[in-house]
């Protein structure tokens, strides 16, 4: 009887997704096309990505940790970056070309930058 009630278990947690290797921090939520530009800088879970509907959107967020937004002093960051002081440093660059977004997510290696997957951010 045991044995029986371990494969329902597995079976409702693979139909749940929480056996089945995907991420419960990844979130979609459907919100007003107006508020995804603001929730870019204001939500403290990373935007990875958002559906192109005209009135409502559906935006997905990686929620495995919180990460605030910053503007940092462009002579700075290349200071940095070149002595090499921003290795491991991972963040998400947000580019703005006539009103159509752009997200990117980096991770600094020595001095150099690259690009990471979403579900990476917080690994």
């Amino acid at each position: 009887m045991k044995k029986y009630a371990g494969m329902v278990f597995v079976c409702l947690c693979l139909l749940q997704g929480t056996a089945s290797g995907e991420d419960a921090c990844m979130k979609t939520m459907n919100q007003g096309a107006a508020t995804v530009a603001l929730g870019l800088y204001e939500q403290q879970c990373p935007t990875v990505s958002f559906s192109s509907g005209v009135i409502t959107k559906d935006v997905t967020y990686n929620c495995c940790g919180a990460a605030p937004t910053i503007r940092i002093n462009g002579t700075d960051w290349e200071t940095l970056r070149k002595a090499g002081k921003l290795d491991g440093l991972r963040y998400q660059v947000i580019s703005n070309s006539n009103n159509s977004y752009s997200l990117t997510f980096r991770k600094m290696v020595k001095d150099s930058p690259t690009t990471i997957n979403a579900e990476d951010f917080f690994k």
